[in-house]
């Protein structure tokens, strides 16, 4: 059996009866470097045979074959499915089958594994098609169980950023209400000392009126204590009798 991804062989485009134009001296000139590998050069002759015969499905598959080889799996796909425009039933089976490797190589299987199908639809008994066909269905299901997979664990990752942000979240809160405990603390400790009842300082210039009378009585009393002495230290008087 052939490899996986075998290209179906190319159509070798030939002028009319009697003479060669230069549509099929371009094509054969491009055929030529495709059996040589040489893809670049090939390519320049197709697109020359494509500027004489724009849209002719025969030269859209040598070109979407080529680009095949050249890894432009995309820009491959377009030709060969512009090369599906026939009503050549042999043509349209091998078109369907590269458009099914393209498929494959780009990495979408499941177009691969249709293109594989409509395929078989048209030739029952390519043997390339069939394997080409399973080994798709496979990769699909091998890519499919990836998928799953990598999607289990982005599900987990998520569930643990969430957990994680919870977490964090009630660790803010928890942070925050101490501090609003602590701050609400701090204000009643504030306005109880604000309401507590503060020494009366004593103004010493203010006197109250007893203490006025006791000073100025006491004085009185000096000055009579003074008089005293003084009256008894006076000369030429005699004194008798007690001192009261």
């Amino acid at each position: 059996m052939k490899t996986i991804l075998t290209i179906t062989g190319f159509l070798l485009l030939v002028a009319g009866i009697g003479r060669a134009d230069d549509f099929s001296k371009y094509v054969g000139r491009g055929n030529a470097s495709y059996q040589e590998k040489d893809y670049s050069k090939a390519l320049d002759w197709y697109h020359q045979a494509e500027v004489e015969r724009p849209e002719t499905p025969e030269l859209d598959y040598n070109i979407g074959t080529t680009l095949y080889k050249e890894g432009k799996y995309e820009e491959a796909l377009q030709k060969l499915q512009n090369s599906l425009k026939t009503d050549d039933v042999a043509h349209e089976a091998d078109a369907q089958y590269n458009i099914g490797n393209a498929q494959y190589r780009a990495g979408d299987y499941q177009k691969a594994i249709q293109a594989y199908q409509q395929s078989l639809e048209l030739n029952p008994d390519d043997l390339d098609a069939k394997y080409n066909l399973e080994l798709a269905r496979i990769k699909l299901k091998e890519q499919m169980k990836k998928q799953d997979k990598n999607q289990q664990q982005q599900k987990q990752q998520q569930q643990q950023q969430q957990q994680q942000q919870q977490q964090d979240q009630q660790n803010q809160d928890k942070q925050d209400q101490q501090q609003q405990e602590q701050q609400q603390q701090q204000d009643q400790n504030k306005k109880d000392q604000q309401q507590k009842p503060q020494p009366k300082e004593v103004d010493k210039n203010e006197m109250s009126k007893e203490d006025a009378e006791r000073i100025l009585n006491a004085l009185k009393d000096d000055e009579k204590d003074v008089q005293k002495q003084i009256n008894r230290n006076l000369p030429g008087g005699n004194y008798h009798g007690n001192d009261w």
